[in-house]
């Protein structure tokens, strides 16, 4: 098992299954989150600490959250037109119209 960095241990779409709970441990006694990951020599498995998400909630990150619920409040607002003509533009950018509608809403 390959120790882990706690620079780079990052939770990622490789995670493949959480053992046991904080308080209540698994039947193999083993605490933490594992995930598969795939290098120069072969699959091999990494092993992570539980850890509680920083979530500070800073006046820019409330703005942030704000923006882009509103932003998702108006893409269903829109007419069943107005986002087939998104979903075509975007499919020359290899993502959803959704997406595009979303991402150019963040940035204005």
């Amino acid at each position: 098992m390959a120790v882990v960095n706690p620079a780079t241990n990052i939770i990622g779409p490789f995670v493949k299954k959480k053992l046991g709970e904080l308080g209540n441990p698994d039947p193999k006694n083993v605490l933490g989150i594992y995930r598969v990951r795939s290098g120069l020599n072969g699959v091999y498995c990494e092993k992570m600490n539980f850890y509680t998400p920083f979530n500070p909630q800073t006046v820019p990150q409330q703005a942030n959250r704000s923006k882009f619920s509103t932003a998702i409040a108006s893409w269903q607002a829109l007419t069943e037109s107005q986002q087939a003509s998104y979903n075509i533009r975007a499919k020359y950018k290899s993502y959803s119209g959704y997406n595009l509608y979303i991402s150019q809403y963040m940035l204005s």
